[in-house]
């Protein structure tokens, strides 16, 4: 035994060293062909006519052909090609997503934790453009760039009708992050994968122009400086943000720790052009040095810092792009919320981890009602922030949700729980968030402890009102916030796409299986938990202790919903949303619903009280909801809207059908398709999108999600314009096919329709057209939301299963 162990040890070694051997000579043939390894300085002052731009030639075609991969924390091998500091920087083999890693990573976040070249190599990040000698011929073979792309102009997409199966585009797929040294092994083992991978490739003309760009040595010329216009509005917000009492600090400090992951948009300026708030150590009218901590209420380990504006230097991509708006109208609203009071800031609370994670105890000074109506004026922005967060890829978080659930709030002005400062500031140990805490493995323990705690929580909550309500009258109808008359942000809707979510505005789609009712604590943690206090360079435990502490934050939207139905109901409702729940999770559910034992203040009518209550909610919200649905809420055979042009009405009508179809058969369709009605007039084609809502048994559970599903619940939802950031399919027809398009929809029942109706309508990644639709969406898209638009990711486009697959695969 001993002498195998040996033997084993020594096979290891060798093989090891020769690795090493062969890696080292591959390095000494480079150093010999085109010098060592250098720093090199790419900025010019200017582009020489005759020669190609980096920002007006080059960077178009990687927004349009590699950005809709390479964008975000999930772009293979985290080489991000959104802007040149990200194609400077390179390649990594480290992964962002690491859910079996034990310690604590490094975060590797573009513009914050490094600034240099030099930094980046030393946390192991390769070149993908030449660092030898700068000659036209080193800048071309020394470059892994120019490999990738030339990679695929010798060995393009196989002529075939379908992406052949020994593609793996699936999220988990093995990473070769090659460098340049190691390509010709890379090449000789993988020649299919050059980039795009698995889409067709670049034209002629756009794969000239990046080599010749490379060619002449990569070289960039300076970004123009921001304009006068947008320094003076700048100047004033950094004013305001920078005051010196400490009611402005505290203030200050609550604004920021909400829309640090915002795409700051200001009135009056361009469309596109959108700016971070960050924590700098130069106070205005210096260059911003950003403050690099994990969360936003990390100790910034300074003395002295200042609220800065940084400008977005990276291609907008819908997948992280979340809009938030300032403007003159909204600082006199944060001054009516937080000054019109009349309280006092005496200290500025701490940084240390377990309270400034906690943001009942951290801003127990700020008036409750104010907090809340902050959170409620951008409500849809917030909880965008859980769905879209900061990271781009979530399963397992989002696996804590539904498919599709409606959301509605308590009216700041008639809910008691939302309005006491002095109740949540008591309470507030009883409401201490994971990120306190010391990231650990001992999940199961942590668990039973917070749910102790929220227990704790919703009994107190309960004597306090019903101290409050000694007649024990429930929740009513007035007790839903309906938007102050005119804030569409009243009323939300989230669907799930599996690993991505999407948030919009009203109740869109049929009645879901289930619906949140959030108040101001509620919300608080939410945000705190999933937004500010979730870091995804943090490790399994952290992640883990997260996803299962959302599972009691949905619970408790989930029986906030429920108070407002009859309570004879309530527990049979219940126990539908969670059949077959773990053991841990029925003990829990089997307790009595604190904090809702009473009745409610609404009347019903019908045998279906939670359809009712949704009816009831749209009715109370009047202007600030999106009533009529009529593409999946339609109560007679057909429905249209009668503001639509007749081509408009013509394709409602068709695709009204496909919201109709339920069960099984769905399975076979995509999360998120999208639909290009061609009209014959270029500037009135229509878009449409379909959304798969997969059902499930119960959300108890981390693993496991294909056991807990409940395919003959599935359904689809029908939306104009876009919902979703990752597209899985999409589908082009003429409006004179309209009808025959919806008949092979509805025929769908298995691998072999669904191919069938994908061979006539779909868009193929190998249809030589692929490009040229994607082109038309993100185009589409930024012409109907000219600040809210990104650039759709084509990581998730599904594979068409081929006729002779065992397995149909997405």
């Amino acid at each position: 035994m001993k002498k195998t162990r040996f033997y084993l040890i020594l096979v290891l070694l060798i093989l090891a060293g020769c690795s090493a051997y062969r890696a080292a000579h591959r390095v000494a043939v480079f150093d010999s062909k085109y010098g060592p390894v250098q720093s090199v300085d790419r900025r010019v002052d200017f582009t020489a006519p005759g020669k190609v731009s980096f920002y007006d030639d080059v960077q178009p075609i990687l927004e349009r052909r590699c950005d809709v991969c390479h964008s975000c924390y999930d772009a293979p091998c985290q080489l991000k090609l959104t802007c040149f500091e990200g194609l400077e920087r390179g390649g990594s083999k480290k992964l962002v997503y690491d859910s079996a890693r034990l310690k604590r990573a490094e975060p590797t976040r573009l513009f914050i934790d490094a600034d240099s070249v030099d930094e980046w190599r030393r946390m192991e990040f390769h070149p993908v453009l030449n660092e030898r000698e700068q000659t036209a011929q080193a800048n071309l073979e020394n470059c892994v760039l120019n490999m990738m792309l030339q990679l695929k102009k010798t060995h393009p997409l196989p002529e075939t009708e379908l992406l052949p199966g020994t593609f793996d585009i699936s999220l988990g797929r093995k990473r070769e992050c090659t460098t340049a040294e190691d390509f010709s092994e890379y090449s000789n083992k993988y020649p299919l994968w050059g980039m795009p991978y698995a889409l067709p490739g670049l034209t002629d003309k756009e794969h000239q122009t990046i080599v010749d760009w490379l060619k002449q040595g990569a070289a960039i010329t300076a970004r123009p400086q921001i304009s006068d216009q947008a320094q003076q509005i700048i100047n004033r917000w950094e004013e305001f943000f920078n005051g010196s009492s400490l009611k402005q600090q505290l203030v200050s400090r609550y604004i920021y720790e909400h829309l640090f992951i915002a795409h700051i948009h200001f009135d009056n300026l361009p469309a596109r052009e959108f700016y971070r708030l960050v924590r700098s150590e130069t106070p205005p009218g210096e260059p911003v040095v950003e403050i690099n901590t994990d969360r936003p209420y990390d100790d910034p380990g300074v003395a002295k810092f200042y609220y800065r504006f940084r400008k977005i230097e990276t291609t907008i991509v819908a997948k992280n792009h979340t809009v938030y708006r300032l403007n003159r109208s909204k600082l006199d609203r944060y001054r009516q919320l937080f000054w019109q009071d009349d309280y006092k800031v005496d200290k500025l609370p701490s940084y240390e981890p377990k309270a400034a994670s906690n943001p009942l105890k951290t801003f127990a000074d700020l008036p409750a009602q104010a907090r809340y109506r902050f959170l409620l004026d951008d409500a849809q922005f917030i909880v965008m922030g859980f769905i879209k967060g900061p990271v781009c890829r979530g399963q397992i978080a989002l696996n804590v949700i539904n498919d599709h659930f409606f959301v509605a709030f308590f009216d700041p002005a008639k809910d008691a729980i939302s309005n006491d400062t002095d109740f949540l500031a008591r309470v507030s140990d009883f409401l201490d968030l994971p990120a306190g805490r010391e990231s650990t493995m001992n999940i199961m323990s942590l668990w039973y402890d917070y749910s102790s705690k929220q227990k704790k929580y919703l009994d107190a909550k309960g004597r306090y009102l019903a101290k409050l309500k000694p007649d024990k009258s429930g929740n009513d109808i007035n007790y839903i916030w309906n938007g102050d008359g005119h804030n569409d942000n009243a009323l939300l809707t989230v669907f799930r796409h599996f690993d991505s979510a999407s948030v919009v505005k009203g109740f869109v789609g049929d009645i879901p299986k289930t619906g949140w009712v959030i108040d101001f604590p509620l919300l608080e943690r939410i945000h705190y938990l999933l937004v500010a206090g979730f870091n995804v360079y943090d490790n399994a435990g952290h992640q883990l202790t997260t996803r299962l502490y959302m599972d009691l934050l949905r619970i408790e939207g989930e029986n906030n919903f429920l108070s407002f139905l009859p309570k004879d109901k309530r527990e049979e409702i219940r126990a539908g949303w969670y059949k077959y729940a773990r053991a841990e999770f029925k003990n829990y559910l089997q307790n009595p619903l604190r904090g809702i034992e009473w009745d409610t203040g609404i009347v019903y009518s019908t045998d279906d009280p939670k359809k009712e209550f949704f009816e009831k909610i749209l009715e109370h919200a009047g202007p600030a909801a999106n009533a009529d649905d009529y593409l999946n809420r339609c109560p007679q055979e057909s429905c249209m809207d009668k503001k639509s042009g007749p081509l408009e009405q013509r394709a409602d009508l068709a695709l009204q059908k496909i919201t109709m179809i339920r069960g099984p058969q769905i399975q076979i369709v995509p999360d998120v398709t999208f639909i290009h009605v061609v009209t014959g007039n270029k500037d009135n084609d229509l878009t449409y999108t379909v959304i798969r809502n997969k059902a499930l048994s119960n959300n108890s559970f981390l693993f496991g999600e294909e056991r807990r599903r409940v395919v003959d619940d599935d359904t689809l939802t029908l939306v104009k314009g876009y919902v979703g950031s990752y597209p899985n399919a999409f589908c082009r027809v003429h409006i004179e096919q309209i009808d025959d398009f919806v008949d092979d929809y509805l025929k769908i029942k298995d691998q072999l329709s669904y191919y069938n109706f994908a061979k006539t309508h779909a868009v193929r990644r190998t249809s030589p057209n692929f490009w040229e639709e994607t082109d038309w969406h993100n185009k589409e898209y930024l012409k109907d939301q000219p600040i809210e638009a990104g650039l759709f990711d084509m990581y998730r486009f599904n594979r068409i299963a081929l006729k002779s697959d065992a397995q149909f695969k997405w």
